[in-house]
């Protein structure tokens, strides 16, 4: 029993005085600890058109050839107006107008015959010059017919309604049958190319993005690349955010779809379960010979990863047993 009582006081007596007092700690360097943020922002795809389709003429609406929900190309029609009444505008005014080229055929031929007398004295200069007022004027007739017949031809065009660009149709706002007047809506359409990323930012997250080389929206799982095109140079009076504008770079998310801007910043961080608060401030304790050495982080926020850049990436951060340090105690390295 004397012998069981006399080994700890011996192992006492082999360890060294300085160190019979240390707190056993374990480190690692500060440059495996940090890590890159993945940071995000709601973020809403858009389309970059969203148009409400609407008769230019008045005509009966004779059919609508879309339903909501169906995809449409590019100069696909959308609505097909009863374009009897436009026709017959055009051929009159064709009418009128071979009129006009009949008789300014016959002004010219007039003004050359009055033009062959006068130079054999056989005719005034006035009769002469009457012949081509008259050519003039019928020439000026014959331009003024051929805008209306421009007009009535793009009337006629404008009886069938095509899609400006490549969408889906989201509304169906007439029925076939009704009248149409200019102005009348007929569908909404939502451009399916062209789309875009919306998102609110905030000074900070607007400085980091623009920045950032990989920006992405993540929807329901799945993750599309994008690109920055534009951030909006006005600030929101209400939510003191700025809008930026993504493009996406292959694949595009369907409109409407809502999700996450995603980006890394360009620096690195140091998760929060390794920050300590001492006298009010939040920091870590590194390893200094054999004593803790707190190192404060003012912008550190309780709770967050904090940002270090002021320190050797070799440094070695207390890990274990830093709960219980304080600045200048004496540690102990453990494996």
């Amino acid at each position: 029993m004397k012998i069981a009582r006399m080994v700890p006081a011996l192992l006492l007596a082999i360890i060294p005085v300085a160190s019979q007092g240390a707190v056993p700690v374990t480190t690692a360097p500060l440059s495996q600890l940090l890590s890159t943020p993945q940071l995000s922002a709601p973020a809403t795809v858009v389309a970059r058109n969203q148009p409400t389709i609407a008769s230019e003429i008045s005509a009966r609406i004779e059919s609508i050839p879309v339903h909501v929900g169906a995809p449409i190309e590019k100069g696909g029609p959308v609505a097909r107006l009863d374009c009897r009444t436009q026709e017959s505008r055009l051929r009159g005014a064709e009418a009128t107008a071979n009129d006009l080229a009949a008789r300014r055929e016959f002004a010219a031929s007039q003004l050359k015959r009055a033009r062959d007398l006068q130079m054999k004295k056989g005719i005034s200069d006035e009769i002469v010059e009457q012949r081509a007022a008259d050519l003039a004027s019928l020439e000026n007739q014959l331009a003024a017919q051929q805008e209306l017949i421009n007009q009535a031809a793009l009337d006629v065009e404008r009886c069938i309604i095509k899609a400006p660009f490549a969408a889906v149709v989201t509304e169906r706002l007439a029925d076939e049958g009704s009248l149409a007047a200019p102005g009348t809506p007929l569908v909404t359409l939502v451009q399916l190319d062209q789309l875009e990323v919306s998102a609110d930012l905030r000074a900070g997250e607007a400085r980091q993005v623009t920045a950032s080389e990989s920006t992405r929206l993540t929807v329901d799982g799945e993750t599309y690349p994008l690109q920055l095109r534009h951030l909006v140079p006005v600030v929101d009076e209400r939510t003191r955010t700025r809008e930026a504008r993504f493009i996406f770079v292959d694949a595009a998310a369907p409109p409407g779809a809502t999700g996450r801007l995603v980006w890394e910043p360009d620096h690195k961080v140091l998760a929060a379960e390794y920050l300590v608060r001492r006298e009010g401030a939040l920091g870590f304790l590194y390893l200094n010979g054999n004593k803790a050495h707190f190192h404060p982080l003012t912008d550190a926020v309780e709770g967050q990863p904090a940002i270090v850049t002021d320190l050797p990436p070799d440094t070695a951060v207390i890990v274990e047993g830093r709960q219980r340090l304080s600045d200048g105690d004496t540690v102990r390295v453990e494996d």
